[in-house]
């Protein structure tokens, strides 16, 4: 249906022309109509497609006003300068040159807000094509009654473009941002369920393998894959639902601010939506536990490419062998025995994933059902859909975590912890035989060894019963929504003065929900985030604070300064003298009448439509402009000719033909500009034609314009989109290459910037619930943490998706000089999203932590808080270095200087060392199965593997950046003299 919408809106613009009033109300430029339709976007849905065509119609009235402005300079100067003998719409040198000093400050104005305002992209496009119209034609007009009279037509045109695409989008099979958002939501609820299983299925895999070998032997004794087809299976469903919620969190705004008749209204849909993303996260954490797998084993100095999973500890050679062998059978053992219990837990969570697709209507194959149903059909437990699902749901997660105590008995007997059959009933009063290594060192590497064994048992039973817990928040959310009776009307929703405010604040500034609202084009990869005043505001080193007006007034000279340099102004510089440089062409006496003849003016109009920030995306949309160019005036030929000419059988060749754009621009978002291209160009070509066999080759030509069959039209297009193309690459280059390899460096620093700016809201929010009693998640400092720490992580996923799409760009990218170190970048790039996601985990557990204050099951459960939560008071084991190291690789990245001698990351396990310091007792056997204690397990893994990320990244970041090296090396020494060779100073030398 959308493929229809968007060939139907131009095929109207351009079939109505065939109207003899639509014909001369247009004149000449009834081919505008049909281009407006499609740079309205007719497709997108409803809440996206009124935010564009509100922009698009305010500045396509702004841009109106400036060019008539412009056209009155323009009058002025060919009157004030004409002789009494010149013709009176022949050239006029005076009229040219401010003509073109017009054209260059609209383009330079246009497209520095465009950099500045990617949500104001579509309009953007809009009004460079209006003032290059008006641009090339108002350097002939001689009166204002010819440039009133081009510009109202002009404006009529743009205007009916846009209405015919609203009436097309709002009547013809509308459809709502809120459709998608339901349509994702079933996928959604789906893949978290594949997610889980395919997680079960890669944990049965570790019954039988070395859970610590990075590589795989075959039957035929060849190396294999990396993983097991479990393991890759499990991380493409992973990156499925995290792309899933990445999509949904883009809809869910417009959604929100959508009237439409339903039955969850904005705020549901924001609860339902907080909901998955707290099931989202621990779930895609399940996707670390091979990598904390392999830390492991490069901590204890394994041999990551053998095999020990069919290798006898007694048949081994050395000590470290033996241990491995060791590690792998106890890890085998233990997995087989937490198969029943992850088996029940899985398919507890898959069953409450089913009741609420079924509660809230997403699953229309089964209907929710009462209580009754439970008695009539004599189930022996509720069902997913029936009444009283939850509470059987609630059961079985805490039958779950009572099988705990079963997997922790097995690994106490594995290591010779002799518990009696009544220890867990009450720890702190029954007795156990410890065996010797008890007796050892807490600092001892067999007793560090088997703590942290124990701890990724208890990781992976934490993340498991975390997600359970989520989702029978979840399904208490979808039963309160079913019994407060939303789920079975349907009624009017409307949003809210508030949301209808804050939707104004994003659509004409850069902060907001949705930051990238209209960039359209992904094929650029631009992403604007609000990085924080911190980020942005940095202190005058050469001027103090203004105190008086005077001064402050000169603070304002300064902005136009500071902005005159901006990137935004830079590229809209390079934009200008591109165009420029095309359109000077139209403005010399020798060559201004075969310009406008043989439209040569759509080169600088595509100029400025192509044209991107850096020189690697510039030559892909050079690539995709061609190829759509070629494609659509190659159909456009077999359009007019199939039918031999014939009007009727023209528009249905063209509008089947226009299906091949939108087909591109939907299924395929990252190539979305051939698309339209594709679009444009056979809109102009077939419109044009058509235009000259209704109006007549007389009236066609009356502005100028040669006539030529299509078979010359459409090379004669192809041939100027070129032009247009290669001019815009070869500005992007000149005077200096703006590459991908700049953009991408500024690209890290900011983003290691907002990684260090999370790891800081993650600290307090560790701090505050390690270090007291649970607060509200909702007001008071917690709350506020809570909120700017999602806010955030968002803006660091949206950077993460924006490098690595710039990251593809570098195959189009040429490289002057060395290579680019494109492999440390990657690098980075992943070392930054694993630190985030162990971090994500952190708040997790840490979130857990402060949840089981509320679960005060046994006397001696919460006076183990009380001492944890006193201990942790009592001591300072935070530090601030991961922010500082964080900080620095930003500032390095981005300014290109080296790192500081001698910097050191902070060894992990310092929490878990204090603890033990302080009171032996408090990390004991006792407390193993207190709840609590495996969030602390999980918090220890997670920042121990965040740590290894940052002590990695900061080998990656000296190897680019280098290193200050201030020291004194001894190059010889004899009796008579000795000679010291110092190398201080030297800049960016690498260690």
């Amino acid at each position: 249906m959308q493929m229809f919408k968007g060939a139907l809106a131009p095929t109207i613009a351009t079939a109505a022309y065939q109207a003899s009033a639509y014909a001369n109300t247009f004149t000449t430029i009834g081919y505008l109509v049909g281009v407006m339709t499609i740079l309205s976007m007719a497709v997108l849905p409803r809440a996206r497609f009124l935010q564009v065509i509100v922009l698009g119609v305010i500045c396509t009235c702004i841009s109106a006003a400036f060019c008539l402005l412009a056209l009155f300079c323009v009058v002025k100067a060919r009157q004030n300068t004409a002789g009494p003998h010149d013709p009176p719409r022949g050239y006029n040198s005076s009229a040219s040159a401010v003509s073109g000093v017009w054209l260059f400050a609209l383009i330079y104005a246009i497209s520095a807000f465009r950099c500045k305002n990617p949500q104001f992209n579509l309009a953007s496009l809009q009004m460079i094509i209006f003032a290059n119209v008006a641009a090339v034609y108002g350097a002939r007009f001689a009166t204002m009654i010819q440039a009133q009279a081009f510009i109202r037509r002009m404006l009529l045109s743009f205007l009916s473009g846009q209405a015919i695409a609203a009436g097309v989008s709002l009547f013809i099979f509308p459809f709502s941002s809120r459709q998608i958002v339901f349509k994702i939501i079933p996928e959604y609820l789906s893949t978290i369920q594949a997610v889980v299983s395919s997680h079960l299925d890669y944990l049965h895999s570790l019954e039988d393998v070395d859970a610590f070998a990075l590589h795989r032997i075959n039957t035929a004794g060849e190396e294999d894959t990396a993983q097991s087809a479990e393991a890759k299976y499990f991380h493409t469903k992973v990156n499925e639902l995290s792309a899933l919620h990445a999509q949904l969190g883009a809809e869910l705004p417009f959604a929100k601010r959508e009237i439409s008749l339903g039955k969850m209204g904005p705020d549901n849909l924001e609860s339902l939506f907080k909901h998955l993303r707290l099931i989202m996260l621990p779930t895609v954490s399940l996707g670390s536990i091979q990598q904390v797998f392999l830390r492991v084993g490069e901590e204890r100095g394994w041999d990551l490419s053998a095999d020990f999973s069919h290798v006898e500890p007694d048949m081994t050679e050395d000590e470290s062998d033996r241990k491995r062998a060791q590690a792998v059978q106890e890890w085998n053992t233990l997995m087989k025995q937490l198969r029943t219990p992850f088996n029940q837990i899985t398919q507890t969570i898959n069953d409450g994933i089913q009741h609420v697709a079924i509660v809230l209507h997403i699953d229309k194959h089964q209907k929710a059902r009462n209580d009754d149903n439970l008695a009539e059909q004599g189930k022996a437990h509720p069902q997913p859909g029936d009444g009283d699902f939850a509470r059987h749901y609630d059961n079985c997660t805490r039958e779950f975590l009572n099988s705990k105590k079963e997997m922790l008995r097995t690994w106490c007997k594995m290591h010779n912890i002799q518990l009696p059959a009544d220890f867990f009933e009450d720890p702190a009063r029954k007795g156990f035989r410890a065996p010797e290594w008890m007796n050892l060192s807490n600092e001892s590497p067999e007793r560090k060894w088997l703590r942290l064994q124990l701890f990724l048992c208890l990781y992976l039973e934490f993340l498991l019963y975390n997600i359970s817990r989520e989702v029978l928040k979840l399904i208490m959310f979808a039963d309160a929504l079913r019994t407060s009776g939303k789920l079975e009307r349907t009624h009017l929703i409307v949003p809210g003065y508030k949301r209808l405010r804050k939707w104004l604040i994003c659509m004409f500034s850069d902060q907001g929900e949705q930051n990238d609202d209209q960039q359209v084009d992904q094929s650029t990869g631009g992403v604007t985030v609000n990085l924080g005043e911190a980020y942005k505001q940095k202190n005058d080193l050469e001027h103090l604070p203004p105190q008086s007006k005077w001064e402050r007034a000169g603070n304002l000279v300064r902005k136009v300064a500071q902005f005159l340099k901006s990137p935004a102004s830079l590229y809209g510089l390079r934009v200008a003298c591109a165009t420029t440089s095309v359109a000077m062409v139209s403005y010399l006496r020798d060559t201004q009448t075969i310009y406008n003849a043989q439209r040569f003016f759509w080169a600088q109009i595509v100029v400025g439509m192509c044209m991107n920030p850096s020189a690697g995306q510039t030559l892909l949309a050079f690539i995709f402009q061609i190829l759509g160019t070629t494609s659509a005036m190659m159909m456009g030929v077999v359009a007019w000719y199939i039918v031999d000419g014939h009007t009727a059988g023209i528009l249905v060749f063209f509008f089947l033909f226009l299906h091949v754009g939108v087909y591109i621009m939907l299924r395929y978002p990252k190539y979305v500009s051939a698309g339209i291209i594709f679009q444009v160009t056979l809109v102009i070509i077939v419109g044009y034609e058509l235009q000259v066999k209704k109006q007549g080759l007389k009236a066609a030509t009356s502005n100028g314009q040669i006539y030529h069959p299509i078979y010359v039209l459409g090379p004669i297009r192809l041939a100027t989109v070129a032009v247009g193309c290669f001019v815009a690459w070869i500005w992007t280059m000149f005077p200096y290459p703006n590459t991908e390899h700049s953009q991408i460096r500024q690209s890290t620093g900011s983003t290691l910037y907002l990684l260090a700016k999370y790891y800081t809201l993650m600290y307090e929010t560790l701090r505050v619930r390690l270090r007291g009693p649970a607060r509200s998640a909702i007001v008071g400092p917690e709350g506020r943490l809570n909120k700017s720490r999602l806010a955030v992580f968002g803006k660091f996923n949206s950077l993460m998706a924006a490098l690595r799409r710039q990251m593809g760009y570098l195959q189009y990218d040429l490289s002057i000089g060395g290579k680019f170190p494109k492999d440390e970048y990657n690098n980075i790039i992943e070392l930054m999203q694993s630190a985030a996601n162990f971090m994500a985990l952190v708040t997790i557990a840490s979130g857990a932590f402060a949840d089981a204050d509320t679960a005060n099951d046994r006397e001696n459960t919460s006076r183990w808080r009380a001492d944890f939560h006193r201990i942790v008071a009592e001591v300072d084991v935070f530090n601030h270095q991961i922010i500082m190291l964080l900080s620095l690789f930003s500032a390095t990245i981005a300014t290109g200087s080296p790192l500081p001698p001698y910097l050191q990351v902070p060894e992990p396990y310092q929490l878990s060392k204090r603890l033990d310091e302080i009171d032996e007792d408090i990390l004991s056997v006792r407390h193993i199965a207190e709840p609590g204690y495996s969030a602390f397990a999980v918090i220890q893994l997670a920042t121990r593997c965040m740590i290894d990320d940052v002590r990695l990244m900061l080998a990656t970041v000296k190897k680019l950046a280098g290193e200050m090296d201030f020291s004194l090396h001894v190059a010889y020494m004899n009796r008579s003299e000795s000679s010291v060779e110092e190398e201080g100073g030297k800049m960016g030398k690498e260690e």
